[in-house]
């Protein structure tokens, strides 16, 4: 994965919480990371990846956050399933607006969603692991991304 590639990710996780928020995310400098389980936090989308690439991109944030960002769209809720169905949607927004940039071959699943660490969480046979950590209301999210063409 090259760095205009990475840009397209940086670029989408920003664009996420402006638009939806109108408040700016503070986005941090991609690195890689030998292990996903690092940056799991509370809820997690999952989208998987295939076609012209493959692999895994995640979107991983506290309770707290999501409830902000839900507070943000005139949505007051503490319930699991409403932070559940948010982490889905932020990791497939990125996710589609990513396709918009690698072309119609760039295949992405349904969200799966993830409550909690679970233990040996594993992306796929994809060699670099890249995080892109994110800062919104002082809280700290992730955006972690492993693809790599086909």
């Amino acid at each position: 994965m090259q760095a205009k590639d990475l840009a397209v990710f940086v670029d989408g996780i920003a664009n996420y919480f402006e638009s939806t928020t109108s408040d700016l995310a503070s986005v941090g400098t991609p690195f890689l990371s030998k292990d996903v389980n690092e940056h799991i936090s509370d809820f997690t989308g999952v989208i998987g990846i295939s076609g012209s690439y493959k692999g895994s991109i995640f979107f991983s944030a506290p309770r707290i956050l999501l409830m902000h960002v839900l507070s943000s769209m005139g949505l007051i809720s503490t319930k699991d399933a409403k932070l559940m169905d948010l982490v889905g949607e932020i990791s497939n927004t990125v996710s589609g607006n990513a396709r918009r940039e690698f072309g119609e071959s760039f295949n992405i699943t349904v969200p799966i969603t993830i409550q909690g660490k679970p233990e040996g969480l594993a992306v796929s046979d994809v060699a670099n692991i890249y995080v892109i950590p994110i800062e919104w209301q002082q809280q700290r999210a992730n955006l972690i991304v492993s693809i790599e063409e086909s």
